[in-house]
């Protein structure tokens, strides 16, 4: 018999203790990124993926980078690598037939203060007609200790560093997708529905792009613990991190405290000091910006055709929300009103975030889906934002001017975004608001046909058609399931106020980088666009055809709080946005129209239109409550400085509630605004840190709001 053991009581006591005493690991501040939200992103995108079939095979949106590549191609490809048996595919559209291209994989390697850049050449690609193609087999022993980072195509004979034209790499959702399905087993065999079923044989599991912080062990890459602290990674590099730069930082353009996106009477209040405007106060900047169009209007120069041509004047996007409205739309007739589609052929794997689309980006990011260099994915965004918007000089030189982020960094910046805002669309049918003058804007909102008299005359005045490109008020289209990029005449408006305050501004073409002449509200000015024509019948040139000028469609549901509106900020406030739908600039544009040239022309009375932007100022605030009850819940959870931080974002959210009802012309709901009032008091009282009972006032004001819910809608 063993002899057992005995622990004095005063020992444990000691321990106990001791633990009780020794201070906790802090919790990770993630702002407003919500981890709920980012899993269920990640669990959608999964689904999808899987859907699509053959989930071994990792694909990589190939594309012209403003951030890398060496000139202007507008080249796009996808490269599809095997995981399971190693076998390489790269296809690409509009290389010359007169050069020679290669194929190469990167690692970005970043070990201390070092990024060590491992690149391996794979082999050229052979013309086939339109397009240039490589089918290879990697050699297992040639890839040891190599982690592919990035897919890039470059000039024979040339380095990507000095010759790369195409570029491309997986999405933080890819990333996370392979980390937990195959890099936990040693090796892999045959893909199988069992997550945890051990592969027969070993593959090139070695090549995933693999998290920072992924354990090997299972799904520890996608547990609530990792996510969240990825997130909050991301979140104090996109508050912080100002890349070696000229001091600007992702929050520079994209205030927390604000929506994530920055306005004129947000910028009015903002300090000379504000690294926001370096273009006042360091003359190597001078021409960074435009100062008084981004102090009058919130508008910033972007590069988005090229640093050597004009550049144009575009808002700051706000990130709410902005995983619902990623999926990119691929059109036989771009530029159309809500689409009336035929199967694949008309738009490519739009249910796949991750799917490379045929002849353009990845995602719909920024405002015209160009946003973003290398596959146009959320990941590749900040690559470009940091050349066009953090650099020291305008010469743009990397690793002098600024750097690049790495791969981990790119990771975190991409996990942040994605859990900002609403994880999911809103179900508009299961909605029942209490006003009549609200319930009646969400009737005109989801009216889609125009009615008929007798004589076939068509009875405006009766529809919004606004459901859908905005299904359930989201950015996405009802009838395609992905972000409609359309050309609704915005840019053809006449006297807009920017190109009244700076007449020699170049027009915004949207989507695509090809030179046309027939821009602006004269059809004399050019601009670069995709080169798309509108057939006859759909705008009100005398010869019935121009260049179109596409943009993304954004969300309704966060836009009553983030005024001024469209691309360029050109309406200011949400009633004349409304108005706009009814005006000649949208009725004579091809988004006025579907593929098939099916009617959607608006035309609202002035009191519908005060129906409808009542209903979309009801939604707002339903989300703003939404969202800062979230940050009251994190707020109790936390503690000290972290629980103040969070409370103040809460705050933040719930003052929009406010102001987005008290801005109305009519306030249809005054109960729901007084307990509004009555809720931002506890969480102003909340914000001292010594004050006893904290945790009551934020849980009162959690109840409060939920009152205001109650009084505005029933369901949803």
């Amino acid at each position: 018999m063993k002899k057992q053991l005995k622990i004095p009581l005063a020992f444990v006591a000691a321990i106990a203790l001791g633990y009780a005493l020794s201070p906790k690991p802090e919790t990770p501040f993630t702002g407003h990124g919500n981890v709920d939200a980012l899993n269920k992103v990640y669990e959608r995108w999964k689904s999808a993926h899987e859907e699509q079939g053959n989930p071994e095979v990792l694909r990589v949106g190939l594309s012209f980078s403003r951030a890398q590549s060496r000139e202007f191609t507008a080249a796009s490809g996808e490269a599809a690598l095997n995981l399971v048996n190693g076998q390489l595919q790269v296809a690409v559209s509009g290389l010359s037939n007169q050069e020679q291209y290669d194929v190469w994989l990167l690692d970005n390697h970043k070990s201390g203060d070092n990024l060590n850049d491992k690149a391996i050449k794979i082999g050229p690609l052979s013309s086939h007609e339109d397009k240039h193609l490589l089918t290879t087999q990697l050699d297992r022993d040639r890839f040891a200790g190599f982690t592919m980072d990035a897919v890039a195509v470059a000039k024979s004979g040339e380095t990507p560093q000095a010759g790369g034209l195409l570029f491309g790499s997986p999405s933080l959702l890819q990333r996370l997708y392979y980390t937990e399905r195959y890099w936990p087993a040693a090796t892999i065999g045959s893909v199988s529905t069992e997550i945890n079923t051990p592969p027969a044989q070993a593959a090139f599991e070695f090549l995933l792009p693999k998290t920072a912080q992924a354990a090997v062990t299972s799904s520890a890459a996608t547990s609530p613990e990792q996510l969240t602290q990825l997130i909050a990674t991301g979140q104090q590099l996109f508050t912080e991190q100002t890349f070696n730069g000229n001091g600007r930082t992702c929050a520079t353009c994209h205030r927390p405290d604000n929506n994530h996106t920055i306005d004129p009477s947000y910028i009015a209040k903002l300090p000379k000091t504000d690294p926001l405007f370096i273009a006042e106060t360091n003359p190597v900047l001078a021409d960074l910006e435009k100062p008084a169009l981004l102090r009058q209007f919130g508008l910033f120069v972007a590069n988005v055709d090229g640093f050597d041509r004009p550049p144009v004047l575009r808002s700051s996007s706000h990130l709410l929300g902005i995983a619902n409205t990623l999926t990119f739309e691929k059109t036989v007739n771009p530029g159309y009103g809500n689409g009336e589609f035929t199967q694949d052929t008309d738009y490519f794997n739009a249910h796949d975030p991750e799917a490379q689309q045929s002849g353009t980006h990845t995602h719909a990011i920024g405002w015209s889906g160009d946003g973003a260099p290398d596959g146009g994915s959320l990941r590749d965004f900040a690559k470009g934002a940091i050349k066009q918007h953090l650099p020291k000089t305008l010469i743009r030189a990397e690793n002098i001017d600024f750097r690049m982020p790495t791969e981990a960094e790119l990771d975190a910046l991409e996990a942040y975004m994605l859990s900002l805002g609403r994880s999911e669309e809103i179900n508009l049918a299961n909605m029942y608001f209490k006003s009549p003058l609200v319930q009646n804007g969400l009737l005109l909102f989801n009216t889609k046909n125009n009615p008929k008299l007798a004589d076939g005359t068509v009875l405006f005045g009766t529809t919004g058609n606004c459901n859908g490109c905005h299904s359930n008020a989201g950015g996405i289209s009802s009838t395609t399931n992905a972000n409609p990029t359309r050309d609704t005449g915005v840019e053809r408006m006449r006297d807009q106020l920017h190109h009244l305050a700076d007449p020699n501004l170049a027009y915004d073409g949207g989507f695509g980088q090809t030179l046309q002449t027939d821009c602006g509200p004269n059809f004399n000015e050019t601009c670069y666009s995709d080169g798309s024509i509108a057939p006859a019948g759909t705008t009100t040139r005398p010869t019935g055809h121009h260049g179109l000028n596409r943009f993304n469609t954004p969300s309704l549901i966060e836009a009553a709080d983030t005024a001024p509106f469209f691309h360029n900020n050109s309406v200011t406030t949400l009633e004349e946005t409304v108005a706009f739908y009814s005006s000649d600039a949208f009725n004579s544009s091809p988004g006025a129209f579907t593929s098939s040239k099916a009617n959607r022309q608006g035309k609202l009375d002035s009191s519908q239109v005060i129906a409808v932007a009542l209903f979309l100022r009801s939604i707002n605030v339903l989300e703003n409550i939404r969202s800062s009850n979230l940050l009251d819940q994190k707020a109790i959870a936390l503690s000290g400085d972290q629980s103040v931080k969070t409370l103040k974002l809460a705050i933040a959210d719930t003052q929009d509630a406010i102001d987005v009802l008290k801005e109305a012309v009519i306030n249809p709901y005054p109960d729901a605004l007084d307990k509004l009032q009555q809720a931002l008091y506890y969480e102003t009282q909340a914000t001292n840190k010594f004050y006893p009972n904290r945790s009551t006032l934020m849980q009162n004001a959690i109840n409060l709001k939920n009152q205001a819910r109650t009084m505005i809608v029933s369901g949803g």
